[in-house]
């Protein structure tokens, strides 16, 4: 049951980011389950990130026990590397939803210029924003008043 829920969260999250749902086929192996993620379309760095994201989101979906895991996911930018900013905003907008409707917080690290300027009608990132911005532009930038690099 638990693996069903799994490939169906998958084709479910897959199909909100692109019109044919990529699939999820779990084949056992002398190592172990072996996981295959497809999402259809031309192979691209793209695609291959938006599996990653569509992977994550299913596990992020399955029953949690009160206290197991973490119960949050971080996506850092470069998840979003070569994906269509169409895509991403939908992405943005299908991790809020998850993670609200499964109550674990979704974080993504993102420079402001690397956000989508459009989003799904009835999606409002900014309420979705931490208002604490980073610069690298004075000296006093940083994070908790460290300079990196």
């Amino acid at each position: 049951h638990l693996l069903t829920s799994a490939i169906v969260g998958f084709q479910e999250i897959s199909n909100a980011l692109y019109e044919d749902a990529g699939s999820l086929t779990v084949r056992e192996s002398s190592d172990g389950p072996k996981f295959e993620v497809e999402i259809h379309g031309r192979r691209s760095r793209g695609i291959s990130n938006m599996q990653i994201f569509c992977f994550d989101m299913m596990l992020m979906k399955q029953p949690r026990s009160p206290g197991s895991g973490p119960g949050f996911l971080i996506h850092d930018s470069h998840l979003f590397d070569g994906v269509d900013s169409r895509q991403t905003a939908t992405a943005l907008k299908v991790g809020a939803e998850l993670a609200e409707a499964h109550k674990f917080q979704y974080i993504v690290t993102m420079n402001s210029d690397a956000l989508p300027q459009q989003f799904p009608d009835g999606f409002d990132v900014d309420r979705y924003v931490n208002s604490v911005r980073f610069t690298d532009v004075s000296a006093d930038g940083g994070l908790f008043g460290t300079r990196f690099g």
